[in-house]
């Protein structure tokens, strides 16, 4: 039985994909950059953002620094209201229910936090980790060694959850289950310790088994 969710925001908890993608878009097109949507998105699903801004700048010979910048203030501006997952919010409390907890680890600043408190998540988290705590960034598991350490979860008792493959090594990678919230049906982390198609259906795995 599971007791602890450590939780990814951007396409777990949150679909916050659309305005990623139009600050992506609308950053290719100011510097006249051709992508593929299709191809682009899939990118950042399987890998990510980053390595999405590192492919510009090694075709446009600029320093992926100037362009994360300026992505970053694209996103910010377009990013306004994202709405949570179908059963986020239920699969969080129903945690809650079972005497569990849940912890969020993203790359997003506290920005992540508003969204959260803005759709009544924020009293079911017992931490949130962001970008501004400067833990490195997943598949590095520094974040959720943290966290274990922190509030002294048993390992095995604890499971990442994420949308992509690094999301699961993350979690592996910390000694914890890994988790992948397949939502795109693009089945691209066969090594995760559990697959679910809906936010709800890691529910089960935090009930006492009679």
């Amino acid at each position: 039985m599971l007791q602890a969710a450590i939780w990814d925001f951007d396409g777990t908890l949150y679909d916050t994909y659309a305005g990623i993608m139009q600050a992506l878009l609308q950053l290719a097109d100011e510097y006249r950059l051709k992508v593929d949507r299709q191809d682009l998105y899939r990118l950042i699903k399987e890998d990510s953002v980053k390595t999405a801004i590192q492919n510009f700048g090694q075709t446009l010979a600029i320093a992926p620094e100037k362009l994360s910048k300026r992505y970053h203030e694209i996103e910010f501006a377009t990013q306004r209201d994202p709405q949570p997952y179908a059963g986020a919010l239920a699969t969080c409390q129903a945690i809650i229910d079972q005497g569990g907890q849940n912890f969020l680890m993203t790359h997003r600043d506290r920005g992540s936090e508003r969204f959260l408190a803005a759709g009544g998540f924020l009293p079911l988290f017992t931490e949130c980790v962001t970008s501004e705590q400067h833990f490195k960034r997943k598949p590095d598991p520094e974040a959720i060694n943290y966290l274990v350490k922190q509030h002294q979860l048993d390992p095995a008792t604890t499971v990442m959850i994420g949308d992509r493959p690094l999301d699961v090594v993350a979690g592996q990678n910390a000694g914890v289950k890994g988790c992948f919230f397949d939502v795109d049906q693009f089945h691209s982390a066969p090594t995760a310790d559990i697959i679910i198609d809906q936010l709800l259906e890691i529910v089960p795995y935090f009930q006492a088994k009679n």
